[in-house]
C-alpha cells in the first residue's frame, strides 16, 4: 500500500467528508498480510468488509472494532499479518459531499434532490465502498470527459472496461448508450462492489462483470477499450496484443513524464484523436487504422 506517486492513484486531500451512513462513518481496520500458498481469502470473522489482493499480499478489511479477533482469526488460518492500520473511511476513500459533476455526468453518492443543470445529462449513482473509482482522481475526470467528447453510438456499441474497480467508467459509457459493456477486474471485492453499483444504476441487462486471473485476458470483444490503470497494470497490458485488435482505445493512469511510452507504444497500431491533462495526470483516445 506504501506506493509511490507514478503508481498510485490517490484522491485529493483537500475534498469534503461524505455524511452518507454505514461504511462511510466505519473506522477502518486493514490487516496487510502475506498470503501463503493455497490459502483462502474468503474470511468468515465479525466486522470483515472485503479483500484486497495484490499478490503475495492481501489486504483484509475489517471494522476497528474487529481488529483483535480478526487479527487472530488470520493467524490461525496461517496468513502471516505484516501490518496493521487503523483509519477513518474518509481518510481512505475522500468524497465531496453529495454529488460530483464531471463533464455531462452527475455523480451521486447517494440519494440527492438538486435541480440537474442543463448541462448534465447523465446521472451516476455509485457507493465506491473500498476500491477506486469515486470519481475524485484526476485519471477518472479526465476518462469520463474524454469519453463524453469521443463517444460514437452508432458505432461503439460495445465495450470492455478493464480494471473496473467501482465501475464507473463502464457505467459511463452504458449511460452514453453502449448497449453491452463487459467490466473486468482482477479484485475480488472489486467485481463485488462494481457488481453492486450496476444494480443500484438498473443497468444489469447493459454492464455484465467479470472476476479475470489477468488483466491480460482482454477477450475478443468489444468496440471500445476502456483502460485507467495504475501505471505497472498499464505497462503490462500494453506489453501484450490483446488491446491491438479494439478499433478505439481509451487510455489513461499515466503521468506526463510517462506520456511518450504510452504513445511509443499505442501509436504502434493506432493514431491519437484526443487528449486531455489535468494536475500532471493524462489520457488519450486513439482510433485503429480501420476505424
Amino acid at each position: 500500500m506504501d506506493q509511490d506517486h507514478a503508481n498510485v492513484k490517490s484522491s485529493p486531500s483537500n475534498a469534503a467528508e461524505s455524511p452518507r451512513p454505514a461504511l462511510f462513518r466505519e473506522t477502518l481496520c486493514v490487516l496487510e498480510c502475506l498470503v501463503p500458498a493455497g490459502a483462502r481469502s474468503d474470511v468468515r470473522c465479525e466486522g470483515f468488509l472485503g479483500c484486497w489482493r495484490e499478490p503475495p499480499y492481501a489486504y483484509f478489511f475489517f471494522t476497528g472494532c474487529a481488529g483483535k479477533k480478526a487479527s487472530a482469526s488470520l493467524k490461525a488460518m496461517g496468513f502471516r499479518i505484516t501490518g496493521h492500520y487503523e483509519l477513518a473511511y474518509a481518510q481512505w476513500q475522500r468524497l465531496p459531499s453529495r454529488i460530483l459533476d464531471v463533464g455531462p455526468f452527475r455523480i451521486a453518492f447517494g440519494l440527492f434532490d438538486e435541480e440537474m443543470p442543463s448541462a448534465l445529462r447523465h446521472v451516476i449513482v455509485l457507493d465506491p465502498g473500498l476500491v477506486f473509482g469515486s470519481g475524485m482522481h484526476p485519471t477518472t475526470q479526465l476518462c469520463l470527459d474524454l469519453l463524453s467528447r469521443v463517444y460514437r453510438p452508432e458505432a461503439m456499441m460495445t465495450a470492455v472496461d478493464l480494471g473496473t474497480g467501482t465501475g464507473v467508467l463502464a457505467l459511463a459509457a452504458a449511460r452514453l448508450g453502449a448497449r453491452r459493456v463487459v467490466a473486468v477486474d482482477v479484485n475480488p471485492l472489486a467485481v463485488r462492489e462494481a457488481a453492486a453499483n450496476v444494480r443500484e444504476n438498473g443497468l444489469s441487462r447493459k454492464v455484465f462483470l467479470v472476476a479475470a486471473e489477468s488483466l491480460n485476458a482482454i477477450g475478443p470483444f468489444g468496440d471500445l477499450l476502456l483502460m485507467n490503470l495504475e501505471w505497472p497494470g498499464l505497462c503490462a497490458v500494453l506489453e501484450t496484443d490483446g488491446w491491438k485488435r479494439f478499433p478505439w482505445v481509451l487510455c489513461s493512469g499515466y503521468l506526463h513524464d510517462q506520456a511518450p511510452i504510452v504513445q511509443a507504444r499505442l501509436s504502434q497500431t493506432h493514431r491519437m484523436e484526443a487528449a486531455l491533462a489535468h494536475e500532471g495526470w493524462e489520457a488519450s483516445f486513439w482510433a485503429g487504422a480501420a476505424s
